[in-house]
């Protein structure tokens, strides 16, 4: 059983920063996850929401602005020891933190990808040679799909949440395409299908002993969290 921080060590770092993932890094987590947003110019950012309202304070809309505007932003500093405020990190930093401390990159990619967006992440990963150490994580089933089909090599987790149904675990197992479900959605007997079929089960976002213990007795793969080591 592996453990992924959820955005960088976002307890006591602002999550999908310069500062979150080297928190991250210096502790003892496999891996270190993130979220890519795609911006106006489609250019990437590590950006969880669709707006800004909860980290900076304004209802603007993170696929509005270009790179430079997003980088000029100011972070909020809440809940952190910081007397600062924080900035928006960037792909490639985030990618070679992770290459630097040998941590597992995890990477969501959140709204926009369209396939030649894939095919741009794919040749940064391919580049930065993090090929065959790093894995992407989606909630959109074609954007696997098309991982699968282009780099079938290549590692991916399909995301799965409040649109759960037996419908989509059924094509995830026919598809042979590993899974990342919500914890309270995870089961024992759910975890021995997938596993019976050589795929993976990670869940997210397990805080508390309580749920990981329950995590740890269902056998999952891999466990998210923004506190747990």
């Amino acid at each position: 059983m592996k453990m992924i921080a959820h955005r960088g060590y976002s307890k006591y770092e602002l999550e999908n920063t310069k500062e979150a993932f080297l928190a991250a890094a210096n502790r003892s987590y496999f891996g270190i996850e993130t979220d890519v947003t795609l911006l106006k110019d489609r250019s990437m950012i590590l950006f969880h929401d669709d707006d800004l309202k909860r980290l900076v304070g304004s209802d603007t809309k993170i696929r509005d602005l270009t790179y430079k505007e997003a980088m000029r932003i100011e972070l909020i500093a809440k809940g952190t020891y910081h007397t600062y405020n924080y900035h928006l990190g960037t792909f490639l930093e985030y990618l070679r933190i992770c290459k630097h401390y040998n941590k597992y990159p995890v990477i969501e990619l959140k709204w926009g990808f369209d396939n030649d967006a894939v095919d741009e992440i794919m040749k940064i990963i391919l580049e930065e040679d993090m090929f065959d150490k790093s894995m992407i994580i989606c909630y959109t089933m074609s954007t696997i799909l098309y991982l699968k089909n282009k780099y079938p090599a290549y590692h991916t987790q399909f995301l799965l949440g409040f649109l759960y149904s037996e419908e989509i675990i059924n094509q995830c197992l026919e598809e042979n395409i590993n899974l990342d479900l919500r914890h309270d959605l995870v089961t024992k007997e759910l975890v021995e299908r997938f596993h019976t079929k050589g795929l993976e089960v990670n869940c997210w976002t397990v805080d508390t002993k309580e749920i990981y213990d329950r995590m740890v007795e269902c056998g999952v793969d891999y466990i998210t969290t923004n506190i747990l080591e």
